[in-house]
């Protein structure tokens, strides 16, 4: 198998089947999923195709810093790669945008991490969240 064959393995595999939103931020009336929920399904089965994930800060886009009145806001890329263990040429490598802001600088550095890694990887490997968060529909609704 090369590396595009296992990494649509996970993506097909019935484990991967539903991201459901468990916690509940009370501050800014959301549910949400964390980043552990992702790992918990994910990990073995990176494990059996024996892929690993690495991520690191892109050092082709600059760190962009700015303070907007008391709140620090940070943007800059993540770069992930994923690595065949049998074959380590054979590799993907993506980067994507983290983007957070917080009063406090590393926080808003942490929940940059955090937000994007966690939304990367829903993406990156399909997993489909249960309940449709698109804007335009709740509108609609109402």
């Amino acid at each position: 198998m090369n590396i595009y064959q296992k990494v649509f393995a996970v993506q097909q595999d019935p484990k991967m089947a539903k991201l459901v939103r468990t916690e509940f931020n009370k501050f800014q009336n959301y549910r949400y999923f964390t980043e552990s929920q992702i790992l918990t399904k994910l990990r073995p089965l990176l494990k059996e195709k024996r892929l690993i994930l690495l991520f690191s800060d892109s050092k082709e886009q600059g760190f962009i810093h700015e303070k907007i009145e008391k709140e620090h806001v940070v943007k800059y890329t993540k770069k992930m790669e994923i690595i065949d263990i049998d074959k380590p040429e054979e590799k993907i490598i993506e980067e994507f945008w983290a983007c957070g802001q917080n009063i406090d600088l590393a926080k808003a550095k942490g929940a940059a991490d955090t937000y994007a890694i966690k939304y990367f990887l829903s993406k990156f490997f399909l997993l489909p969240d249960t309940e449709d968060i698109d804007p335009d529909k709740w509108g609609a609704a109402k």
